[in-house]
């Protein structure tokens, strides 16, 4: 009987332990979670003109002397590639969940973002991530669309595999 017993309370501290690992996750951490992946796309918008709306382009358009066509995200952490090879370097990133729209700030810690800060907003839907940020020392961005060397809208989809 205390072979059961003993056996019983080490099951039932082991499934406590588990429980409280679960109830630990912030919800930060488990969006974090979510953004976890390469991503692909590109800047919407931005002809030059400023205004709202465009397509996804790899170029970005007029005005544009590179984009972001590849975000990876792991791990608490953050690289942006470009089209033409260019490399923006690696950073961290901080979410805020409570701001409407949800907040994601990158701070540059490496590469051509080595202590920079961008500050953008963003909104995750399925495998389609949308963010936008501010060139650093640009305000954050209020909405999304892409005004050249001030704002960028990027639109992307979690790369598969």
């Amino acid at each position: 009987m205390k072979s059961f017993t003993a056996k019983t309370l080490w099951l039932l501290a082991g499934l406590l332990s588990f429980n409280a690992a679960l109830l630990a996750q912030t919800p930060e951490a488990a969006e974090m979670k979510k953004l976890d992946g390469t991503w692909v796309g590109g800047v919407k918008g931005g002809g030059g003109g400023g205004g709202k709306g465009g397509k996804v382009g790899k170029g970005g358009g007029q005005g544009f002397m590179v984009s972001v066509t590849e975000l990876v995200i792991k791990d608490g952490k953050i690289t942006a590639k470009g089209d033409r090879g260019s490399d923006f370097g690696a950073g961290t990133y901080k979410l805020n969940l409570g701001a409407n729209p949800k907040v994601l700030d990158a701070s540059g810690t490496g590469g051509r973002s080595a202590g920079k800060t961008h500050l953008g907003i963003y909104k995750l839907n399925g495998d389609t991530l949308e963010w936008c940020v501010g060139n650093p020392g640009i305000a954050r961005p209020k909405d999304y669309f892409t005004t050249p060397q001030v704002q960028f809208h990027m639109v992307l989809q979690r790369k598969k595999g």
